[in-house]
């Protein structure tokens, strides 16, 4: 149930991505993909992950948020919702987006944008065939955290930051640590991360 603090932050989270110029890829090389950047209403949001199954051809055992290509004729929001709904068992009607996060990819080439949006607190996920682990991390644990940091050249030439963040055992490196960290540092330009 939406409350006044879940709007108050909706609207912050809305404000952000409306100031900044969103970076978009052209990427055409690239397979299309969509992630589901799920954050719970509640007082201290947790942001929703999965652990991938160690049965998948690509980023076995990798924390990932919920996601993957676009279908034909499929809008990124269209495919968050759906693979959101394919791995965890989010409804989409339980789903507010607020909007689209920076295009971003993977050296595997995969051109993803990130779809920013509020959840349930509290919900009951059905893990599918692609996921291990559900997890909810706690916004407030992954800021207070120092996370590891090197450089690598993109497919666009550019130079771009890889982060990790080491969370209770787990390891959340790569693309997902990426988009993370720029939802947790929302001062930081499109090209800075």
């Amino acid at each position: 149930m939406k409350d006044a603090l879940d709007d108050a932050l909706s609207d912050e989270l809305g404000a952000w991505l409306r100031r900044r110029e969103r970076l978009t890829l052209e990427l055409p090389q690239f397979r299309r993909a969509a992630v589901l950047v799920g954050l719970t209403r509640e007082r201290d949001p947790k942001v929703l992950l999965t652990v991938r199954s160690s049965e998948l051809p690509s980023h076995k055992g990798q924390i990932a948020f919920p996601g993957g290509s676009l279908e034909p004729g499929e809008s990124v929001r269209e495919a968050a919702l759906r693979e959101a709904l394919e791995e965890v068992g989010l409804l989409p009607a339980t789903v507010s987006i607020i909007g689209e996060m920076d295009d971003t990819f993977t050296p595997v080439g995969f051109h993803v944008t990130p779809v920013l949006a509020r959840i349930p607190a509290h919900s009951d996920y059905a893990s599918s065939d692609e996921v291990a682990e559900i997890l909810e991390v706690p916004l407030s644990e992954l800021r207070a955290l120092q996370p590891r940091r090197t450089e690598r050249v993109g497919p666009d030439g550019r130079r771009y930051d890889i982060y990790a963040y080491p969370w209770r055992g787990y390891n959340i490196w790569g693309m997902t640590a990426r988009i993370l960290h720029s939802l947790l540092n929302p001062d930081l330009g499109p090209l800075d991360y």
